[in-house]
C-alpha cells in the first residue's frame, strides 16, 4: 500500500446493520444501523456516502452472508469434464427455497475416484437485487461480492489443510455451518437455536471425502449443544486471537480478515495437529536478506577494484620513443552487440482454479488442453463448452495473478494472456479456445 493510498475496504452487510472495515490498526471500523438487504431511504444512502467521501473510499468488497449465497455440492457417479448449467439448477432446486436464476449461479467440477463433485454457489435473487439497488446509489467506482464462507475457509485453511467443519455465528441464535477442505467450501447450512442438530450434515461429508470429517471448529464464546452420534474433535476458535497472529486488528470478524488476507502471501505456518494457539512464526524477512546484501556489497566492491585496475593498466604511459612523424591512424569504433536480457518467468501456484472453455465446434479441445495443464502440475482444472464462439485463444487471469502472465505466455505461446478477470470469479484463470489447436505446435507446454 502506497503512502497516500486508501487501505482495502470491506463492507460487512448484516441483517439490521452495516459495518465498514478498513485494513488498518486503529479507527478501522464504521458501524451504521442501516439494513442494505431492504430498500434504503435517501438519508441512509447519504450517511454512507458521507463516510466514503471523508475516508476517500471508492472501491468496496461486499461480504455476502451464507443465508444469501448457499453452497451445495452434488455427486456424479462417474468422471465428467463438463455439465450444463441447466442440469446443475435441476440438481439444486429441490434444496433451495427460492427460484434459481442462471446468472446468479456458478459452479465448478472436482474429479474424484470414479466420481465427480459438482460445487455450486447459488445467490438469492431477491436479496441480491435489493443489495445492488442500494449499492448503485452510492458514490463508488466499483464493488465486488465475496461469500463469507469462502473467506472464512481461506483463513482457517492456514490452520488445517484437511477437511473440517466450522460453525460461524450469524446472530445470537443463528449459525452457518460450513464444510471445507483447505480453502474450498463444499457445503453451507443455516442452523437456528443453540441446540444444533448436525448429524445429517456430517453424513453428507462422508459422500465427498474418503474419511469421515471429525474436525469441528466452534466460536469460543458461545454456549452450544452440538447434537450428533459421531465422535467429533471439537476445537474452539477465537477470532481476535487469529487476527493478532496475522498482525491485523483484533476486532476483525473472520470473513473480513479473510478478505484482507486474500492477496497476502502465506506468512503463517500452523500446525494442524494443535489448536489455533500453536502457531510457528517464520523468520523475519530482514534477517533472511542480510547475508544476501552482504554478499552483494562484497561482490560489487571487488568488481569495482578489478575494473579500476584494468583501466589504469591500459592508460599507463609507455616508455618514451624518439618522435617520428607518422600518419594519423583511422580509428574505427565497434559497438558491441548488446546481450538480450532474458525475460523473467514468475512461477505460479499450481493449486489455482482453472476453467478451460471450448468456444469452437471442434470436439475434445478443452479436454486435450486440460491434459497439458495437468502435465504442468495444475491439479484443479475443469472443462466446459461455451455457446459464444471465439476466434482467438485467450487466458484471462485475476489481477492478483498478473505477475504470472509471463509464465502462461511462455507455456502457451499462441494464447493471448490478460489479467482482467473479476476478483469475485469462481476461477483464478479462464482459458478460452477459439482456434483449431491441432494446427499449431505452440500450445504444447514446456515440460
Amino acid at each position: 500500500m502506497g503512502l497516500f493510498s486508501t487501505p482495502k475496504t470491506v463492507l460487512h452487510a448484516k441483517n439490521g446493520g452495516t459495518d465498514i472495515y478498513l485494513d488498518k490498526k486503529e479507527n478501522n471500523v464504521f458501524s451504521f444501523g442501516i439494513n442494505l438487504w431492504s430498500r434504503c431511504p435517501d438519508s441512509d444512502i447519504n450517511s454512507l456516502n458521507a463516510c466514503f467521501k471523508e475516508n476517500n473510499i471508492s472501491v468496496l468488497t461486499i461480504i455476502i452472508p451464507d443465508d444469501v449465497v448457499i453452497t451445495k455440492s452434488f455427486i456424479y457417479d462417474s468422471q465428467i469434464t463438463t455439465i450444463e448449467k441447466s442440469e446443475v439448477i435441476s440438481l439444486a432446486e429441490s434444496f433451495i427455497q427460492f427460484k434459481i436464476q442462471p446468472d446468479l449461479l456458478d459452479y465448478n467440477l472436482i474429479a474424484g475416484d470414479n466420481k465427480t463433485i459438482i460445487q455450486s454457489r447459488i445467490y438469492d435473487p431477491n436479496k441480491i437485487a435489493t443489495l445492488k439497488y442500494n449499492l448503485e446509489r452510492l458514490s463508488l467506482k466499483s464493488f465486488s461480492f465475496e461469500p463469507a464462507s469462502k473467506l472464512i475457509a481461506s483463513v482457517m485453511s492456514r490452520f488445517n489443510q484437511k477437511e473440517f467443519f466450522l460453525l460461524y455465528p450469524l446472530s445470537l441464535s443463528e449459525y452457518s455451518l460450513i464444510l471445507c477442505k483447505q480453502d474450498s467450501v463444499y457445503l453451507t447450512s443455516t442452523l437456528k437455536s443453540n441446540q444444533l442438530e448436525v448429524q445429517k450434515i456430517i453424513n453428507y461429508s462422508n459422500l465427498y471425502f474418503a474419511n469421515p470429517t471429525t474436525k469441528f471448529y466452534y466460536p469460543h464464546d458461545r454456549d452450544l449443544e452440538i447434537v450428533t452420534n459421531q465422535e467429533l474433535e471439537k476445537t474452539p476458535y477465537n477470532s481476535a486471537q487469529i487476527a493478532s497472529q496475522f498482525k491485523k486488528s483484533t476486532n476483525l470478524p473472520l470473513p473480513v480478515l479473510g478478505s484482507f488476507l486474500k492477496d497476502a502471501p502465506q506468512t503463517v505456518i500452523i500446525n494442524s495437529s494443535t489448536d489455533n494457539s500453536s502457531i510457528k512464526k517464520p523468520m523475519e524477512n530482514k534477517k533472511n536478506l542480510l547475508p544476501l546484501i552482504a554478499v552483494f556489497v562484497v561482490a560489487t566492491t571487488l568488481a569495482s577494484i578489478a575494473i579500476w585496475y584494468v583501466l589504469n593498466k591500459n592508460s599507463s604511459p609507455e616508455t618514451e620513443s624518439p618522435i617520428t612523424q607518422q600518419p594519423t591512424p583511422t580509428i574505427t569504433e565497434t559497438t558491441p552487440t548488446a546481450t538480450p536480457t532474458p525475460s523473467v518467468v514468475v512461477e505460479v501456484d499450481k493449486k489455482i482454479k482453472i476453467q478451460v472453455l471450448n468456444a469452437t465446434d471442434i470436439n475434445g479441445q478443452a479436454g486435450s488442453l486440460k491434459t497439458k495443464f495437468v502435465k504442468l502440475g495444475f491439479s484443479n482444472v475443469t472443462t466446459g463448452n461455451t455457446s459464444t464462439k471465439a476466434t482467438e485463444n485467450t487466458i484471462n487471469l485475476k489481477a492478483s495473478l498478473a505477475t504470472s502472465s509471463s509464465y502462461f505466455q511462455s507455456q502457451f505461446a499462441d494464447f493471448t494472456v490478460s489479467a482482467d478477470l473479476k476478483e469475485n470469479s469462481s476461477y483464478d484463470a479462464v482459458v478460452t479456445i477459439g482456434t483449431d489447436l491441432s494446427k499449431s505446435a505452440k500450445t504444447t507446454p514446456t515440460e
